[in-house]
């Protein structure tokens, strides 16, 4: 009997051995898998999330400057306009 329960006993640890085996080889095909992945996206020229959040910040704060400008020149440009427009009449008077 004490010989049946040894080779049960290394079975077992065969099996155990194999198990962990498998489990090494799964992450290892995990790692190789993600790194391939990674080289992909970084040949493909791929824009990181921080960059184009940085870049969407940076559109808006010039989107916001451009109207700003535009709005300020506006409002110059409008009495000008029409002292110009008075001026202009008053020489072909």
């Amino acid at each position: 009997m004490k010989q049946r329960s040894t080779i049960i006993s290394d079975i077992g640890q065969i099996a155990k051995g194999a198990a962990s085996l498998v489990d090494d080889m799964r992450t290892d095909v995990q790692n190789m898998m993600n790194s391939r992945q990674e080289r992909k996206q970084n040949n493909a020229n791929f824009v990181t999330h921080e960059d184009f959040e940085a870049l969407t910040t940076r559109l808006e704060s010039l989107a916001s400057r451009i109207e700003f400008l535009e709005a300020s020149f506006k409002n110059k440009k409008s009495p000008k306009s029409a002292t110009v427009k008075k001026s202009a009449k008053r020489k072909t008077d």
